[in-house]
């Protein structure tokens, strides 16, 4: 589980975490041929689920997102422009 007080636990499971993914990815391809543009959208993916989740937990409030995020409000918003336009690069 995740404390507080050891925010390292929360860096080793998502480190875990992706770890088991990127795995159970691979082995799903077998002998095909992984798609290419892994890393956009691996990055893409969690970009989106860190800010849902993280203006979930602050009702909305970009400011305080992007706080949390270690970003600047601006930069949230034009991440979050891009991916409701549709272009994830």
């Amino acid at each position: 589980m995740l404390d507080k007080k050891n925010p390292e636990l929360l860096e080793s499971g998502l480190s875990n975490v992706m770890r088991r993914n990127l795995e159970k990815y691979f082995d799903s391809h077998k002998d095909d041929v992984v798609p290419p543009g892994l890393y956009n959208r691996v990055i893409g993916e969690v970009e989106r689920i860190m800010f849902e989740v993280t203006l979930k937990h602050v009702k909305g409030n970009r400011l305080q997102a992007a706080k949390i995020l270690g970003i600047n409000r601006n930069t949230l918003r034009k991440k979050m422009t891009k991916e409701n336009s549709g272009d994830n690069k």
